[in-house]
């Protein structure tokens, strides 16, 4: 039985290669065709790879010791990365409102009683919260700088990210705040 799996395998791996084949030809009337059995005077496709996706690898485990030290408070807190992700540096948001998503990227996720704190245009905004996702409202047009920094339990600074560019743009400065007729 296993002698019949190791022919029937390679075969059927044989024929699923065999009917990848594209051909393209042109009839008489100027009309592009595409099949996947030759036709006469068609020619071979050459198609692309296909495209993959592989997941990121996950470097931090939370049950590592290192990360069991740090939410027991017996280590300092260290963050390897601290990043604005939303929006995009240099990036043009058209809100009438002037509403704009702030997303924070923070590795390992935030140690247990630390904060995340919104800096706008160099000074802190809102209060500090302990998730990295904020809605900043009421921005007004023109270029802003946002960084986000995080702060532990006793309110000290333990990292900030790198500051980024938006440009706000309202097509009408109040259109946002009209009566509806």
């Amino acid at each position: 039985m296993k002698n019949k799996f190791a022919i029937i395998i390679p075969l059927m791996m044989i024929l699923c290669v065999s009917y990848g084949q594209v051909y393209k030809w042109t009839d008489s009337q100027g009309v592009i065709h595409f099949s996947d059995k030759p036709h006469e005077g068609s020619e071979t496709v050459k198609l692309p790879e296909a495209q993959t996706y592989s997941a990121p690898v996950i470097k931090n485990d939370p049950d590592t010791e290192e990360n069991k030290k740090n939410l027991s408070g017996n280590a300092d807190h260290v963050y390897t990365q601290v990043a604005v992700t939303q929006p995009l540096n240099e990036s043009t948001i058209r809100n009438n409102d002037g509403y704009v998503m702030v997303v924070a990227q923070l590795d390992p996720k935030l140690f247990s009683g630390d904060t995340v704190q919104v800096i706008f245009d160099g000074s802190p905004m809102g209060e500090p919260q302990p998730t990295p996702v904020f809605q900043l409202n009421g921005v007004y047009r023109g270029t802003h700088t946002i960084a986000v920094q995080v702060l532990d339990s006793g309110g000290n600074v333990v990292a900030t990210s790198d500051p980024i560019t938006v440009h706000v743009y309202r097509p009408q400065v109040n259109m946002g705040n009209r009566p509806m007729l």
